[in-house]
């Protein structure tokens, strides 16, 4: 078994334990005005926040730095070019909940950056996993979700893996949102 799936400090994995510094970094690179933001800043954020990551949650030491410094890597790559670092995102990190129909259940689906261009909107959703089904579940919940709770279809979803620095970008079509909605 692996040591992600041990118990610790109220049963946080190193994935949940990576999310929650990865919110917190992003969610204070984007209060800084965009003249401040930079890939220095970026690591500044990085280095302070790292503590909250325990080096017990991961598998080894290895694991621990190697997970540590693909993260850094990626988000320096998909966040601190000139063009990103001037555009700030008009949601950041909101859950949304999407109802199925009349008198059926809903479901939360976690927003992690919404960016509006003359009126057409992207999401962005940082991955940990490439997870075709997680993808393929994502695309179909969380463009009907923001037509409910925020009144907007995204023009496109964009997919960006923190650990393997692939970025995906989908296009969601209008047929999903009237088969999910």
């Amino acid at each position: 078994m692996m040591k992600a799936m041990i118990s610790h400090e109220g049963d946080t994995t190193w994935q949940q334990a990576v999310r929650k510094v990865i919110r917190n970094v992003m969610v204070e690179y984007y209060r800084a005005v965009p003249s401040l933001r930079s890939p220095f800043y970026m690591l500044k954020l990085i280095e302070t926040y790292r503590q909250l990551l325990h080096p017990h949650l991961f598998e080894s030491p290895i694991h621990y730095y190697t997970v540590l410094a693909k993260i850094t890597d990626h988000l320096l790559q998909f966040f601190t070019s000139c063009a990103e670092a001037r555009q700030s995102p008009f949601l950041l990190f909101v859950q949304a909940a999407y109802r199925h129909g009349k008198g059926r259940g809903k479901t939360h689906v976690d927003i992690d950056f919404v960016y509006e261009d003359n009126g057409t909107y992207t999401i962005r959703k940082l991955l940990l996993e490439d997870d075709q089904s997680f993808v393929h579940h994502y695309m179909q919940i969380a463009p009907a979700a923001c037509k409910q709770k925020f009144g907007f279809y995204p023009k496109k979803i964009e997919f960006c893996s923190l650990l393997t620095g692939k970025r995906m970008v989908e296009t969601p079509n209008a047929l999903q949102l009237i088969l999910v909605t």
